[in-house]
């Protein structure tokens, strides 16, 4: 009995950090972790080889994007598309909710519903996902090198 009780505590223990069990979950774990701004949270989020591949200034950046950016997520549903070609990634859309966030430059709230999301972009809100050693997590890049790069104009 007592062995049943240790074990039920040290579960969630021995299983946080570890990703998600569906592709869902990885996405509502990201966006939980950016509302309470838990940086290691998010960082658990993310496809560990994502993180593997952050500097230590990425790591700082991220931080205080993570600190300042107060998004918070409110009644989301989802959809979950499974890629045809491999079981282990899925797109996840947001297809109903509220997101809420405070833009860091100008301190002003902005709030919008996934409805007129997709009525201004056409599309609702989506998140690659991946299996990883048997969790989801969230595929999106945050070491600067897997950022796309910005293009000039060239001046004629």
């Amino acid at each position: 009995m007592v062995f049943a009780v240790a074990f039920a505590v040290m579960l969630p223990l021995l299983l946080s950090g570890c990703g998600a069990q569906t592709p869902e979950a990885a996405v509502t774990n990201f966006y939980k972790a950016q509302s309470v701004g838990d940086f290691n949270a998010l960082l658990a989020s993310v496809l560990p080889e994502n993180v593997r591949r952050m500097t230590d200034t990425d790591l700082v950046n991220v931080k205080k994007q993570v600190s300042t950016s107060q998004i918070k997520a409110q009644g989301l549903q989802f959809k979950t598309i499974p890629d045809k070609s491999d079981p282990n990634k899925a797109d996840v859309q947001i297809v109903n909710g509220v997101l809420t966030a405070k833009d860091p430059s100008t301190g002003q709230t902005q709030r919008i519903t996934i409805a007129q999301y997709k009525k201004q972009t056409g599309k609702y809100p989506s998140y690659a996902t991946e299996k990883y050693k048997g969790s989801w997590y969230v595929n999106i890049p945050l070491a600067s090198a897997d950022q796309p790069t910005q293009s000039t104009p060239q001046q004629q």
